[in-house]
C-alpha cells in the first residue's frame, strides 16, 4: 500500500522471506534498500525523480546515512515506512524516514544526505538551481546529523572484485552493496545483526565493475565497529561505516 500526503509518502507492506535471515529479521541492507526505494518513489511523484533528473543531465547520489534501530522488521509482519524531504542547502539535500511495525510503534529512524551530480562531469551541482523541493520542517533526530569521517585503518578483513550484479541504473555500485559488504565482513569480527542499534555510513567515491575493494577495520573511537572500503583500483576511499 502506498499513501500520499502533501509533503510525505507512506509505504506499507508485509516483509517477504527473501528480505530476512535465519532469525526471521530483515537484513540491514534490505532495510536500506527500502529506504532508498521510498525516496525514489517520493521523488518521482514530486517531479524530481530519476527520469526527470536525467532530462536535466544529472542524477541523485546518496552521500550519507544514519539509521537508528529499536528492532528490525520481522518476516511476514507489516512494516510501514514514511519519508519526507527536509529541503536543500546549496549542494546538499536532506531526507528523513520513520518506520513502524504492525502495531504502529516506531522501530526505525533514519536521516540521509544527497547530492546531485552532473552526468558528464560527475561533479556536484547546486540543488536549488534545478529543483524546488517540497520540504517538511520535521526531523527524526533532535541533534544535527554529522557526516562520518573515515577512521584510521588497522588491518584488512576482507577483499573483493566488484561484480556486475552490484551495479545500479547509474552504472556504479549501488549504495546498499557497501552496507552488505561491510556487515558481512564485520561478522568475522564479532558483529551480531540483532545487536545493531545504530548505523552511520558515508559514501565517498564511486565504485565500478571490476574494481578491487579492500575492507579495513579501523581504530575504534567509540564502542562498536568501524571500517573503511578502499578502492585499490582507483587508490581512494570508497566509503566509511560505523556500527554500534
Amino acid at each position: 500500500m502506498v499513501g500520499m500526503g502533501k509533503e510525505t509518502l507512506l509505504i506499507s507492506s508485509t516483509v517477504p522471506a527473501y528480505e530476512t535471515g535465519p532469525d526471521n529479521k530483515m537484513h540491514c541492507h534490505w532495510l536500506m534498500r527500502r529506504l532508498q526505494e521510498a525516496a525514489t518513489t517520493h521523488a518521482d511523484r514530486e517531479g524530481f525523480g530519476v527520469a526527470q533528473m536525467a532530462k536535466l543531465g544529472c542524477f541523485w547520489v546518496l552521500t550519507s546515512m544514519r539509521i537508528e534501530i529499536d528492532s528490525l522488521p520481522e518476516r511476514e509482519k507489516l512494516f510501514s515506512l514514511t519519508t519526507w524531504s527536509r529541503g536543500a542547502k546549496r549542494l546538499r539535500a536532506f531526507r528523513d524516514f520513520s518506520g513502524c511495525n504492525e502495531k504502529g510503534k516506531e522501530i526505525i529512524r533514519a536521516s540521509t544526505e544527497w547530492m546531485v551530480l552532473d552526468h558528464k562531469s560527475r561533479k556536484p551541482i547546486n540543488v536549488d538551481d534545478h529543483i524546488n523541493l517540497i520540504a517538511k520542517d520535521k526531523s527524526v533526530f533532535p541533534d544535527t546529523v554529522k557526516r562520518l569521517r573515515p577512521g584510521k585503518p588497522e588491518q584488512e578483513i576482507h577483499s573483493l572484485s566488484v561484480p556486475y550484479s552490484s551495479l545500479d541504473a547509474s552504472g556504479h555500485v549501488n549504495n546498499t552493496e557497501y552496507l552488505r559488504w561491510g556487515l558481512d565482513a564485520l561478522r568475522g569480527q564479532g558483529l551480531v545483526q540483532n545487536d545493531i542499534t545504530s548505523i552511520r555510513i558515508a559514501f565517498i567515491s564511486e565504485v565500478f565493475e571490476g574494481n578491487s575493494i579492500k575492507l579495513m577495520n579501523c581504530e575504534q573511537k567509540h564502542k562498536g565497529f568501524e571500517l573503511i572500503g578502499l578502492n585499490e583500483t582507483e587508490n581512494r576511499t570508497a566509503f566509511a561505516l560505523e556500527v554500534q
